[in-house]
């Protein structure tokens, strides 16, 4: 059985009222460097095009990419 592979690259952002909002973004490019994930967290800021119950981006607070593989385990051996 093949394992599987998923990447997620998490943004989150403080909001006007200083709550945590969290954007994750499934199967990012491979390669990507932190620098173009810096300008795209910025960019998302910039154009406020989010308002999380009404409140709005301040500020870049941090990002994670997580890398994770998957790989079935067989159970009963086919006969």
């Amino acid at each position: 059985m093949a394992a599987a592979t998923s990447k997620d690259l998490t943004i989150y952002f403080q909001r006007a009222d200083g709550k945590e909002f969290k954007i994750t973004i499934p199967d990012y490019k491979e390669g990507i460097t932190d620098a173009e994930i810096r300008t795209g967290a910025k960019a998302i800021l910039d154009q406020g095009a989010f308002l999380p119950d009404g409140f709005g981006l301040v500020k870049v607070t941090g990002a994670v990419r997580t890398d994770t593989t998957k790989t079935d385990v067989v159970i009963e051996e086919a006969v």
